[in-house]
């Protein structure tokens, strides 16, 4: 008799309300750190359908580049210029009061510019993936523990089921 693998379908379950566990710590972390002024970044974190292989599940998670940048406070390097937009909802939100003969859109569009030229650099870190990844598998562990011995004990129960019906 043939081996048949095990299907991982309450482990993808658990697997994929932990990713959107995840997501909610992720995000409340941006709000209580006050790294996500204009909510682009809170808004893109995204939890994907579960891939599974035969080898390995996985739950795919996205979010705008620079949510990396105001993790680990990593420099942004020259290049793309930002959105004006956001900067100009930034400046607003914060309360920043634009230079003389400046308007906010002026400003924001200077500052967009100047962070194209020469990147932003001495951004301190403030990191909301791990700690929200290290918490939220923490707090399921037993959830995904739970989960995959059913599926295994499923799985089982099944061989022995269709042993039974050959003899």
């Amino acid at each position: 008799m043939a081996v048949q693998p095990v299907k991982f379908i309450a482990l993808t379950e658990e697997l994929e309300k932990v990713a959107l566990g995840y997501q909610a710590y992720a995000q409340a972390t941006l709000e209580k750190n006050g790294n996500d002024v204009t909510g682009r970044l809170k808004n893109s974190i995204k939890v994907q359908p579960a891939q599974v292989t035969p080898d390995r599940i996985v739950v795919p998670v996205t979010m705008l580049q620079y949510g990396v940048w105001v993790d680990d406070g990593a420099e942004r390097k020259s290049g793309g210029q930002p959105p004006v937009r956001a900067i100009e909802q930034w400046i607003k939100l914060k309360r920043i009061k634009p230079p003389k003969g400046f308007t906010v859109e002026q400003f924001a569009w200077a500052v967009a510019r100047n962070i194209k030229k020469g990147g932003q650099r001495f951004r301190k870190a403030y990191p909301f993936i791990t700690p929200a990844l290290n918490y939220t598998i923490n707090k399921n562990l037993q959830g995904i523990a739970t989960a995959a011995s059913v599926d295994i004990a499923t799985s089982l129960q099944n061989s022995i089921n269709k042993s039974a019906n050959l003899k």
